[in-house]
């Protein structure tokens, strides 16, 4: 706030009051209705109020004529903030020093100010000039320190309750009576009408363009937004997500505690997103949001999900979680749907591996199986146990299936059940001597938000199959498998090495074979794993895959 305006607020104290109150009554002269400058004016401002679409136009037009009307040098139109303060919407006219058209951050603390506070308090307004017999010096010193040599202000008054001021100046020996007040008063009804235009029109939008739970934007308003966007020349990113296991919820704690929990999310990514520049977070519908970053890149997205998954961890505990999608607009993109398809279709492949994963759409399954997971108080072991009809459900219904794709039905949906860190599979070349790696997903643990970031595993990585004996030895058996683990003092040293090279540690191997070659499925983990538990599964239903596909 510049010095001036600090010293004008805040330096009433024991002084005489600095203004003249004045009171408009009966007995105060009627406005000249003859005068066509001022006819002009009010006409204009009746028609800005009667026909703005926004607040802003109509306290433009209002500002501007009542400048007209009054004759005066520079006006003013500030709101009146709870207990002390007034913050200056507009300025016209000649500004003072420091002061805007457009202030972002003009604000007063008022609460020593004796005229302003009974204008706020009991709606009555003042006027001062230098010349005036009892001048308040500090008062008269603010004004020449701008310029001025008088001043009017008069109460705005919305529904019987104070809501700002109206606030004139004068040069060149202009000074303020009560017929200036009575036309200023006059201006200020028709303010009070433009704001009661902008809360009707701030209602109607919000109940068309916010989610009532959350108080995000909702669909309508990111249609809007897609609309406003030149796909053809401005980049965008969008992040989608939803919460993991959020059903459960509903049924066991009731919608109330569902409805908790998405008024506690939303509330987390409203504030992350408006961290960064014009990113807007919508509630999507259900429990699913996004988040509209034009200008940014999916290293922004990735940010927004990893910062609102460890808020949402920190505030709500681990056992909640959200997955997510993200995408990013290109020569692909003509349209918000086209972006939004995109991420919606990264978050499904990334609810498909489990949950709390954040996927940049690095991986398109050949079958879009959905992975059904039961209630966490069933655990991993009652997943298991339904793991073999579930995938056999998914072939069924997508028969005829080739080896690889009927291999990677079951790699997901296994990396699914117990939560496994990546998946890959290879198969060997016809002379068997090397095994290449064409399929897979793999993810990092983000210690800071609990996500598991997924990315792509390089297809076409070889290895020398003599190199890895155990490898070799599944390979050669159909239908065996060995499950390896760093520290294991039995463990085959080359699988060691390689698991620590990639970070893993442990792997399920399961070998299998069609016709002239071989093939290797692998679910690789973190410690904790439950491979044990779910290798007879996998080995009978890679078998399976093998022995029925073409």
């Amino acid at each position: 706030m510049p010095d001036w305006a600090l010293q004008r607020r805040r330096a009433l104290n024991a002084s005489p009051v600095a203004g003249r109150e004045v009171r408009a009554g009966a007995s105060d002269p009627e406005i000249d209705m003859a005068d066509a400058p001022v006819l002009r004016a009010l006409l204009r401002i009746s028609h800005a109020v009667l026909r703005a679409n926004y607040f802003d136009e109509a306290l433009e037009v209002i500002a501007e004529q009542a400048q007209v009307a009054l004759g005066a040098a520079s006006v003013s139109i500030s709101r009146w903030e709870p207990d002390t303060d007034v913050r200056t919407l507009i300025n016209v006219g000649g500004l003072g020093p420091g002061e805007k058209r457009w202030p972002e951050a003009e604000i007063y603390d008022v609460s020593e100010d004796g005229p302003v506070m009974s204008l706020l308090r009991h709606g009555q307004p003042y006027v001062f000039s230098l010349d005036d017999e009892a001048a308040n010096p500090t008062e008269a010193a603010w004004l020449r320190s701008i310029g001025k040599q008088s001043e009017l202000a008069v109460p705005i008054m919305y529904e019987d309750v104070m809501w700002g001021e109206l606030w004139a100046s004068g040069v060149d020996g202009r000074r303020f009576g009560p017929d200036d007040v009575q036309l200023l008063q006059a201006i200020a009804a028709h303010a009070a009408v433009a704001i009661g235009r902008s809360e009707l029109f701030s209602t109607v939008w919000r109940f068309a363009h916010q989610d009532p739970l959350t108080g995000l934007a909702n669909r309508r308003e990111l249609e809007r937004l897609f609309d406003d966007v030149d796909w053809t020349t401005t980049p965008a990113a969008l992040l989608v997500g939803d919460l993991d296991g959020f059903k459960t919820v509903n049924d066991r704690d009731g919608h109330p505690a569902g409805d908790a929990l998405l008024r506690e999310v939303g509330a987390v990514l409203g504030e992350v997103a408006s961290s960064t520049s014009d990113a807007t977070a919508v509630r999507l519908g259900g429990d699913e949001f996004c988040v509209l970053m034009p200008n940014c890149t999916l290293e922004a997205a990735e940010r927004v999900a990893s910062e609102t998954s460890h808020r949402v961890r920190r505030i709500l505990g681990t056992d909640v979680t959200l997955s997510w999608g993200a995408t990013v607009s290109g020569p692909h993109t003509v349209s918000g749907q086209d972006l939004l398809c995109a991420a919606d279709a990264a978050l499904l492949d990334a609810k498909r591996l489990g949950p709390g994963r954040f996927n940049v759409g690095v991986d398109r399954p050949a079958v879009a199986s959905p992975s059904r997971r039961t209630t966490q108080s069933d655990g991993v072991g009652a997943a298991i146990d339904l793991l073999v009809p579930r995938v056999l459900s998914i072939l069924d219904e997508h028969a005829p299936l080739e080896v690889v794709a009927a291999l990677e039905v079951l790699a997901m949906q296994v990396h699914n059940t117990v939560d496994a860190a990546a998946w890959a599979i290879s198969d060997t070349t016809v002379d068997g001597g090397t095994i290449r790696t064409i399929r897979g997903v793999d993810s990092v643990l983000d210690e800071y938000s609990g996500l598991a970031k997924l990315r792509k595993i390089d297809a076409g990585t070889a290895y020398a199959v003599a190199d890895y004996p155990w490898t070799a030895q599944v390979i050669a058996s159909p239908g065996a498998a060995f499950i390896a683990e760093v520290g294991r003092p039995d463990c085959d040293p080359a699988e060691s090495a390689l698991l620590t090279e990639l970070g893993y540690h442990a792997v399920l191997a399961v070998g299998v074979r069609s016709a002239d070659r071989g093939y290797l499925l692998e679910i690789f983990s973190r410690p904790g794993h439950e491979l044990d538990a779910v290798a007879p599964h996998v080995r009978v239903l890679a078998n399976y895959c093998a022995t029925t596909c073409n």
